[in-house]
C-alpha cells in the first residue's frame, strides 16, 4: 500500500508553516514541471528545495518548526501531518526584509572584496603577519584602553551582524536565511581571479584536515581549480547563545566558518542540529542536498546556559573566541571579506537594567557595524541611544508572524536533545501508515533515513578511574558560609577562581559530576607545567579549544570509578577537563 501524500501549491511570494509535535514528521518534496519547463522554487530559511535531476524527499523531525517560502510560486509534495500547518496571510518576510538585508550585506562583501583586490599591500600585510602565539587576548570592558594585542583592522572587512531581539523572535532563523543566501551568491569570494585564484584555493586546500587518502600532487592542483571557481560566499556564524543553537552542544560558545563547497546551504531538519554536525563525532557525511552540513567549529566552554550568571567568567570566554575569530581572519581572506553572523540569546526584561550590557560587550569584542534588532520596539530605541556617537548601524524589522513562542520545557528538551545528538547521532523518523497486518509498518517517504543523513551512533562506554581526568571549574560554584571561615578572615571571591574537583574527598563534587557533560580541552602548547599542588591559571583553561566531550553516566564509590560515555572508542584526546552546571536532566 502506498502511502497518501498531497500537494500544495505556493503562490509567489507565499509562505507554507508547519510545527510538528512529539512524534510527528513530515516529509516534503518540490515539483517540478518538465513538460511545461516551468519549474519554479521552493527554500526553508534561505536553503532551496531541489527539483528536476536531483528532486528528493526532505524530511523534518524532533518537533521542528519551518516555513516553506517561493519567490515565483511553485508546488510541493508533503507526506505526513504535522499538528500546525497552514499558508501565511502575508507576503514572507524573506523576500521583504530579509532580501533587503541581504543585499546590502552583499553590497558591503563586494566592497571589501575589491578593497582586498586593489590594496596590494594589505593582502601583503595580511599574509605576513604571524598570529601563532597565543599571547592574551584584549579585555572589552568598558573604558579599556587599547591592547598590543588588537588583531582587527578595519580594511578588507566584510559586514558584521549582529541580531538581537526576545525569546521566540526567530533570531536564528534570520541568521540561517542571512548564511545561506550568502553562500548562494553568484559573486566569487576571491582576493584574485584566475592563476592568484587557484593559488589561494591551494592554500586553503593544504590547511584542510588531514584525511587517509594523500591526494596526488595533480589531483591537489585539480581541487585547488575548482575551489578558485566556486562561487559563494564564505560567512562565520557566531554563535553566542549557549542555551540552544551551539555546537556541538548547549554550554558552548562557537565561531562555524561556512564555505559554499560542497553543499551551499544550511538545512533545517531538526532543531538538534541549528548549524549542522562536526565530522569528528559522525565521520564524513556523503554531499547529498539534504545532510547536515559538516562544519569545523572553533569551540569554547562555557559550561552554563544563562551568560548572565558570572558575567566577568562569560567576557573572559567571549575574549578568547574574538581573539581567535581576529588570528582567524588575518590569514582566511575569503571569510574576511564574507563577514559575521552574530546569533544572540533572547533579551529579557531584566537586561535594560545594566544597558543591556551583554550585548555592549559582544559588539565590542567582534567589532559589529549592524546590529539587527527583531521585532522590538523598546530595545530598537535603546540601542539607538547607547550606540548613537558609534558608527553602528541599528535595524529594525518586524518580528515574523510564523515565529513561534516556545516554554521553558520545550527548551529543556532541546538541550537534552541536542546532547543526545551528540552521541547518539539522529533516529529516522519512521510514523506508522494507517492499516492493517505488515501495511502497518509502511514508512512514509523520506522517513526510512536518519534526519539529516546524520547516522545513528553508538556511544563507546568504558569505566575510568575517579581521578584520571584533571576536572577544573572556573567561578565559584558554592560559597561556605561566613561562619565556617576563621575568625578575623574576610571572604576573597573571585568570578574567576580556579578550582579543582576532588571526586575522591568531597561528596559534592561527586554529586557535581553524575549525569554531567564535561568538556576536555587541549591545553595551548605554551602552557606551564604544573607542580604538585599548583593549579593552571583562568587564562589558560579558557584559552583551550574544546576537543571533546564526555557524558558520566555511571559513579561506582565503591571502586572509585565512573563511567563515561564518549562519541569514539580509544584513548581520550585530552586528560584535562572542564565541568559546569548540570547539563543533563535525565540519564541517558
Amino acid at each position: 500500500m502506498q502511502s497518501e501524500t498531497r500537494r500544495v501549491p505556493l503562490p509567489p511570494r507565499s509562505e507554507y508553516r508547519f510545527e510538528l509535535d512529539a512524534g510527528e514528521a513530515i516529509s516534503v518534496r518540490f515539483v517540478s514541471d518538465p513538460v511545461s519547463g516551468h519549474y519554479g522554487d521552493a527554500e526553508v530559511f534561505g536553503a532551496p528545495l531541489i527539483g528536476g535531476a536531483q528532486e528528493r524527499w526532505y524530511t523534518f523531525g524532533n518537533e521542528a518548526k519551518a516555513a516553506i517560502s517561493s519567490w515565483g510560486g511553485g508546488e510541493v509534495e508533503i507526506a505526513g501531518s504535522a499538528s500546525t500547518e497552514y499558508m501565511a496571510d502575508e507576503p514572507s518576510p524573506v523576500y521583504t526584509y530579509g532580501a533587503n538585508l541581504h543585499l546590502n550585506l552583499e553590497r558591503a562583501r563586494i566592497r571589501a572584496r575589491e578593497q582586498l583586490r586593489t590594496d596590494k599591500a594589505l593582502v601583503k600585510s595580511l599574509s605576513e603577519q604571524d598570529v601563532r602565539g597565543e599571547g592574551a587576548p584584549p579585555s572589552y570592558e568598558d573604558g579599556q584602553g587599547p591592547s598590543s594585542n588588537e588583531l582587527y583592522h578595519a580594511a578588507g572587512q566584510g559586514p558584521r551582524v549582529m541580531i538581537v531581539g526576545p525569546e521566540s523572535a526567530g533570531k536564528t532563523s534570520l541568521v540561517k536565511f542571512l548564511a545561506n543566501y550568502a553562500m548562494r551568491s553568484p559573486a566569487l569570494a576571491s582576493v584574485e581571479e584566475g592563476a592568484e585564484a587557484e593559488r589561494v584555493a591551494q592554500e586553503a586546500q593544504d590547511d584542510e584536515p588531514l584525511s587517509d587518502h594523500e591526494d596526488a600532487p595533480e589531483e591537489k592542483a585539480d581541487k585547488a581549480k575548482i575551489m578558485s571557481e566556486i562561487t559563494g560566499w564564505w560567512p562565520m556564524i557566531i554563535g553566542l547563545d549557549p542555551s540552544e543553537g551551539a555546537v556541538p552542544v548547549p554550554g558552548c560558545l562557537c565561531a562555524i566558518p561556512l564555505r559554499p563547497s560542497p553543499v551551499n546551504c544550511l538545512p533545517s531538519p531538526s532543531p538538534a542540529l541549528p548549524y549542522g554536525v562536526t565530522p569528528q563525532t559522525t565521520g564524513a557525511l556523503p554531499p547529498t542536498v539534504s545532510t547536515a552540513e559538516s562544519v569545523m567549529p572553533l569551540v569554547h566552554w562555557l559550561g552554563k546556559h544563562n551568560v548572565r550568571e558570572n558575567e566577568q567568567h562569560t567576557h573572559r570566554v567571549i575574549d578568547w573566541l574574538a581573539y581567535h575569530v581576529e588570528k582567524r581572519l588575518v590569514k582566511d581572506t575569503r571569510a574576511r571579506m564574507s563577514g559575521l553572523l552574530l546569533d544572540m540569546p533572547g533579551v529579557v526584561t531584566a537586561d535594560s537594567r545594566n544597558r543591556y550590557s551583554y550585548i555592549q560587550y559582544c559588539a565590542r569584542a567582534f567589532k559589529v557595524d549592524m546590529i539587527v534588532v527583531l521585532g522590538h520596539e523598546k530595545l530598537n530605541l535603546e540601542l539607538s541611544k547607547i550606540f548613537g556617537q558609534s558608527p553602528v548601524q541599528i535595524v529594525k524589522v518586524p518580528k515574523s508572524g510564523g515565529a513561534v513562542d516556545v516554554d521553558e520545557v520545550y527548551k529543556q528538551k532541546l538541550q537534552d536533545l541536542q546532547i543526545r545528538s551528540y552521541f547518539y547521532g539522529m533516529q529516522p523518523a519512521i510514523p506508522k501508515v494507517a492499516g492493517e497486518g505488515e501495511h502497518a509498518s509502511e514508512a512514509l517517504p523520506g522517513h526510512a533515513e536518519p534526519l539529516g543523513g546524520v547516522p545513528t551512533l553508538n556511544p563507546y562506554s568504558s569505566t575510568i578511574p575517579l581521578d584520571l581526568l584533571s576536572i577544573y571549574r572556573v567561578g565559584q560554584d558554592r560559597i561556605a558560609p561566613s561562619s565556617a571561615l576563621p575568625i578575623g578572615a574576610e571572604r576573597v571571591v573571585s568570578e574567576l577562581q580556579v578550582n579543582k574537583l576532588d571526586p575522591l574527598n568531597s561528596s559534592s563534587d561527586l554529586s557535581s559530576l553524575l549525569h554531567s557533560v564535561i568538556a576536555l580541552i587541549e591545553l595551548p602548547s605554551d602552557a606551564e607545567e604544573l607542580g604538585e599542588g599548583e593549579l593552571p591559571s583562568e587564562a589558560t583553561l579558557l584559552s583551550a579549544g574544546l576537543v571533546g566531550l564526555l557524558h558520566v553516566s555511571d559513579i561506582d564509590t565503591t571502586r572509585k570509578k565512573m563511567t563515561v560515555l564518549s562519541p569514539k572508542p580509544g584513548k581520550l584526546p585530552s586528560k584535562t577537563a572542564l565541568i559546569g552546571v548540570r547539563m543533563i536532566k535525565s540519564n541517558y
